[in-house]
């Protein structure tokens, strides 16, 4: 029962974290791939003496080193598609969308690594994901879908999924500094290369968005997505997963202190939904 406490916080602060993404990227003044390419790269950097001193304690496999490239090409294939969505489609569609990951993680989750979810879990995914939608659409504006863009999304929204599955595989005998630290910067190398390619500044901006690019690596990132990747060792895939459609509630609240949003009806309905399926899915773990 204590463990499954210090996984539920840790969880929850995770989860906080990643809320912060969505206010540092708006305040950040470059372009999504650049964003995404300092993110995982200054990300790499802070995660680097702590990977550095469990690395040399033992050794990765070539199996495990290419697990983790692929987990990292995932995740930088995720944030390029989510992304760049958002200038072909909607902010509505594009967020729903992506938040499909959920779906996709227990569908492969049960495919692959035979982790089927009992029947009230598929119940809490789609409370959950029934809040996420209700909050998307309850903020309006964005304009007509485009087909191009919401294929980006739902292929963000598949990255997501094939990289906490191939993070629950590899996190089961690798250290936590470790494996994040080199996917992160396998995700970082392939995003600077599309940065390049695509003929994208480097250099040149604001100190508001070296600080908003900062932060964004240390809290979205380091601690959240970090929190993430130590769950995935002690927990199935969909749990941790699920845990994530929080951000939507998570972010509105931030918006709401740090931006003066006020939350509408519809993203406080949302929100009840989200908590509602989030608890359904803990319940059934904490039975198990």
């Amino acid at each position: 029962m204590e463990n499954k406490t210090i996984m539920s916080l840790v969880l929850t602060g995770g989860v906080l974290a990643i809320s912060c993404a969505a206010i540092l990227i708006r305040l950040a003044e470059a372009a999504p791939p650049v964003i995404a390419f300092y993110r995982m790269a200054f990300s790499t950097l802070m995660l680097a003496p702590a990977a550095w001193i469990e690395l040399r304690r033992s050794s990765l496999t070539k199996r495990q080193v290419g697990l983790m490239a692929v987990a990292g090409v995932f995740l930088a294939l995720h944030f390029l598609l989510w992304m760049t969505s958002l200038e072909y489609t909607s902010v509505t569609s594009s967020v729903v969308l992506v938040t499909t990951q959920p779906l996709f993680v227990s569908i492969f989750s049960a495919l692959i690594l035979k982790e089927v979810p009992p029947r009230q879990v598929w119940y809490g995914l789609g409370l959950a994901i029934a809040g996420s939608a209700v909050i998307a659409f309850g903020q309006g504006g964005g304009g007509e879908s485009r087909l191009l863009g919401n294929m980006m999304a739902l292929g963000g929204a598949v990255m997501a999924a094939s990289y906490f599955l191939v993070g629950r595989v590899v996190r089961r005998d690798v250290s936590l500094a470790a494996y994040s630290a080199v996917v992160y910067g396998f995700s970082a190398a392939v995003l600077g290369l599309f940065v390049l390619i695509q003929g994208l500044p480097l250099t040149g901006y604001p100190s508001s968005t070296w600080w908003s690019l900062f932060l964004l690596a240390l809290f979205p990132t380091v601690i959240g997505h970090t929190a993430l990747n130590w769950a995935l060792k002690y927990l199935p895939t969909p749990l941790v997963s699920v845990s994530i459609l929080g951000e939507p509630l998570g972010a509105s609240v931030l918006a709401y202190f740090i931006l003066q949003e006020i939350p509408a009806w519809g993203e406080l309905a949302g929100g009840i939904l989200i908590l509602a399926g989030i608890l359904l899915v803990w319940l059934v773990n904490e039975k198990g």
